[in-house]
């Protein structure tokens, strides 16, 4: 057997096997998008090497054709593949890419110009030669040389993404480099191919694509995967081996610790005890960066092969925000746990020893005395009532119980209030417009206070010299709507959300010190509403809807 011809068997032959023999590795690849795509190419890089193998071994003219043109057409086939496996492997999802209708509608296009090329001779001609052996000769025409420069620009888009993705990672990409490069070495023999003697007119990109397959998944196979995993992803990620040991890591990583420079193959805890801590236990990792302190979630995923542990990828999360905003929260909820300390213990105690000591006075008064002391004993003993409801509230708002709901006299509660805005505030008109229905809402004691904060906020902000103030009610199939209307300057529309929210807060307000953001908050827990309307023609008209008692 000639030489040569032996030479180009034993190429093809063992590019098909190797290709072939690399698919079940390829399969283990845990990447969806990264598998299907090296899996497609070595596929059919193995048919499109098998049918230059049967091209140069068939004895008939015809099966000759047919085996060439199969090989042919995969050739085509496989730059497709390589370009969905280096986007997939890249983390540029192939099945989401723009146009790809357009380009798989070329792609079949080129494939059915391949296939139907002995009825118009655009790719090729042939005839037999016996130069350097006997065989069927090809010649090219300007079709295939088209094709092939726009194969090798799809090829070029492949490559630019390997080599992008390997200069985001830390690690020594340099030998999966080299073998991705050796795939365009045997383009070199592909120009040449009919123009030197001792190579045919054929396609020999499949030899480079062999070197990449056993190479990359039998000798460099971490390294590969380690690559895909901290380059792939735009959080910051370190790769480890079973023993801990780090394998790369990105920038964004190194960014956050720079201990991670020149790492590779140190373990963990060496180069950070806390990063290494946090994988074996729960927690948030806290660094201090320029003075401010930044907070990150640590989490380890486990990389199994036969039910082994293989490899761990870390991936650290910037939970700065959230953190700073949970820390917070527990900051105010220590805040609410001491008030409730103050409300409960001091004032309670010390309304006690008013409420005792004023008990002691009914036989010490003369009879205009009598009604003031009454008076007294009442209100101090609403407020020893209010602390203990307020205590609830608190512990609601804390989380640390549920606000008990109850039936409470709507009407009771709205005229005693308002009688007592009435003597606080002699100057204020304050009118009852129709009738307060007799009906229970469903809230507690704390109810009184939010009608009283209402209309105090309707008095503390007025610019009258006699703030009016009209009341109604509204009685519904299951609820009751409050109206307070009064004479003020009114709220711009812009504001009238936000009051509830950005309004008073803490204890500023006279009476319970409820400002109209606990007020909001109230009328929440007893599962009503409360909004803000203009009034006519001027002021603002508080409007609170409760649900009626079942």
């Amino acid at each position: 057997m000639n030489a040569i011809l032996l030479g180009h068997l034993l190429l093809f032959a063992a590019s098909a096997l190797v290709c072939v023999a690399s698919i079940p590795r390829a399969r283990a690849i845990r990447h969806a998008g990264t598998r299907e795509g090296l899996v497609g190419l070595l596929l059919s890089v193995s048919i499109w090497s098998g049918g230059y193998v049967g091209y140069l071994l068939a004895p008939t003219v015809r099966s000759k054709f047919a085996f060439y043109i199969l090989g042919f057409s995969f050739a085509f086939v496989a730059v497709g593949a390589f370009l969905y496996f280096c986007a997939a492997y890249t983390g540029r999802p192939p099945r989401q890419a723009p146009y790809r209708n357009a380009v798989v509608s070329v792609f079949l296009l080129v494939i059915v110009l391949k296939v139907t090329n002995p009825l118009h001779h655009l790719y090729f001609t042939s005839e037999w030669t016996a130069d350097p052996f006997p065989h069927l000769a090809i010649q090219h025409q300007l079709l295939y040389w088209v094709v092939l420069g726009l194969s090798y620009a799809v090829i070029a888009v492949g490559f630019f993404m390997l080599l992008e993705q390997f200069h985001h990672t830390d690690m020594d990409s340099r030998p999966i480099a080299i073998l991705a490069g050796l795939t365009a070495v045997p383009a070199v023999a592909t120009i040449l191919g009919g123009r030197t003697d001792w190579l045919l007119p054929l396609m020999y990109e499949p030899l480079g694509v062999a070197l990449f397959a056993v190479g990359t998944l039998f000798v460099y196979i971490r390294r590969f995967e380690a690559i895909r995993l901290t380059a792939g992803t735009n959080e910051p990620a370190i790769f480890l081996d079973a023993d801990s040991r780090i394998w790369d890591y990105n920038h964004a990583a190194r960014e956050i610790f720079p201990a991670l420079q020149d790492s590779i193959g140190t373990r963990i805890e060496d180069v950070d005890r806390s990063l290494a801590d946090r994988l074996t236990s729960q927690g948030i990792l806290t660094i201090t960066r320029e003075d401010e302190p930044r907070y990150y979630q640590i989490s380890l995923t486990p990389i199994t092969s036969g039910g082994v542990i293989t490899s761990q990828l870390v991936t650290i999360t910037d939970v700065t925000e959230r953190e700073s905003y949970r820390r917070r929260l527990e900051e105010k909820t220590e805040q609410l746990e001491a008030l409730n300390r103050v409300v409960h213990h001091d004032i309670r105690n010390d309304m006690a020893v008013i409420y005792g000591w004023a008990e002691t006075l009914h036989d010490h008064v003369d009879e205009d005395g009598v009604d003031p002391l009454e008076r007294i004993l009442q209100k101090s003993q609403h407020v020893i009532e209010l602390t203990e409801t307020v205590r609830t509230f608190v512990d609601s708002l804390s989380g640390d119980t549920t606000l008990e709901l109850k039936p409470v006299d709507l009407r009771h509660h709205l005229e005693t209030e308002l009688t007592g805005v009435r003597e606080s505030y002699p100057d204020v008109q304050i009118d009852v417009v129709g009738e307060i229905p007799e009906t229970a809402v469903r809230a507690n004691e704390m109810l009184a206070s939010v009608f009283r904060n209402i209309v105090e906020n309707a008095v503390r902000h007025t610019d009258v010299a006699t703030p009016e103030i009209d009341v109604s009610c509204e009685e519904q199939s299951d609820s009751v709507r409050v109206r307070f209307a009064d004479n003020g300057p009114g709220i711009p529309a812009d504001r009238k959300d936000q009051i509830f929210r950005k309004g008073e807060k803490g204890l500023e307000s006279p009476g319970t010190g409820l400002g109209l953001h606990l007020v909001s908050t109230l009328i929440e827990q007893f599962g009503g509403q409360v909004w803000v309307e203009d009034n006519e023609p001027r002021g603002t008209v508080f409007v609170v809807e409760l649900a009626k008692a079942e």
